[in-house]
């Protein structure tokens, strides 16, 4: 096995599973020192992945509840990412790419209320009438959106009721 192969497996294992240090050692055949050597360099390598996994398990434990459905961190996590890569980096709703929605609200709304929302696609019930969190009723959207639809609109009346925000959001960006 190649040392970006261990590394892969490092970081699905260790860091996105949390398994124990010594079950990792033992499963791929590494003693604690190769472990510490492969989770530094991986913590080096993949800055900005392991940011955004640590992100989503931020995500994760807040939505976790009785209505939450997903088994575990390490399925929210690869649904959060597979997710995330079909809907190309965009709100679900509006197709404003996230790059767009961050940057808007680093410009316009830094002052918010709440400044750990909005600067990244928030996970958002497609019928939230069924009040589930799982995989075949969610979706990523925009702050702007998963507030506006909220659980007062089904998928379908809010897409009839969405115009074109997209357009609004970058020309705001691009406004003085």
């Amino acid at each position: 096995m190649t040392d970006t192969e261990l590394k892969d497996q490092i970081f699905d294992m260790y860091f996105v599973d949390c398994e124990l240090a010594e079950y990792v050692c033992q499963e791929i055949k590494i003693d604690r020192s190769m472990l510490t050597k492969f989770s530094s360099q991986i913590d080096e390598e993949r800055k900005d992945e392991v940011q955004e996994m640590r992100r989503i398990r931020q995500l994760y434990n807040n939505k976790k509840g009785d209505d939450f459905e997903f088994t575990s961190f390490s399925s929210f996590y690869k649904w959060y990412v597979g997710q995330h890569r079909k809907q190309s980096g965009c709100c679900y709703y509006c197709k404003t790419s996230e790059k767009v929605i961050s940057e808007l609200f680093v410009k316009k709304f830094l002052l918010n209320k709440r400044p750990n929302r909005g600067m990244h696609l928030e996970v958002e019930r497609r019928d939230s009438k069924s009040n589930k969190y799982n995989e075949d009723n969610c979706v990523l959207a925009c702050y702007f959106c998963n507030n506006d639809k909220s659980s007062i609109f089904s998928e379908g009346e809010y897409f009839e009721y969405l115009k074109d925000r997209k357009s609004f959001f970058e020309k705001q960006l691009d406004s003085k």
